[in-house]
């Protein structure tokens, strides 16, 4: 059995990790640990079919979207491939609220680029900001 990363008893539900792990999740509080992900395959599959997740284009058939697995946390690395850096956590509402869509927009991707963060290190707030300021900036017709 893993030991606790805080030394007190972990969340209902908290991913236990193996020893050799534990250093690397040592910030990660329990409560993080303990929540699963809210998306399943059945509903990325619906919100894929319904055209909320990719923008169109050519680019989309290069894009796979799945659920994380049982276990999987948004702050863990891809221990299947720690090489491979083709793939990245998303949140839920970046889809379902903000219509953020996957391949991101030119002006997304050069945003994310020069923070030098994933997608997934921004708040949800920060996204609804990029969003708003897109939305803004398309109805203004500015460049």
């Amino acid at each position: 059995m893993a030991e606790n990363l805080q030394g007190d008893q972990p969340a209902e539900g908290a991913v236990q990790l193996p020893r050799e792990l534990l250093f690397i999740y040592r910030w990660v509080t329990n409560d993080v640990l303990g929540t699963p992900s809210a998306l399943d395959q059945e509903y990325l599959d619906e919100l894929k079919l319904t055209g909320v997740l990719f923008g169109g284009g050519d680019l989309e058939r290069w894009y796979r979207v799945e659920a994380a697995r049982r276990g999987e946390r948004v702050c863990f690395i891809n221990l299947d491939h720690p090489t491979v850096p083709h793939w990245l956590w998303v949140n839920k509402v970046m889809f379902t609220e903000f219509g953020i869509q996957v391949p991101f927009s030119d002006f997304q991707q050069r945003l994310l680029n020069r923070a030098s963060v994933a997608p997934s290190q921004l708040h949800p707030n920060a996204w609804s900001s990029i969003r708003c300021f897109e939305l803004v900036t398309e109805f203004l017709e500015l460049p």
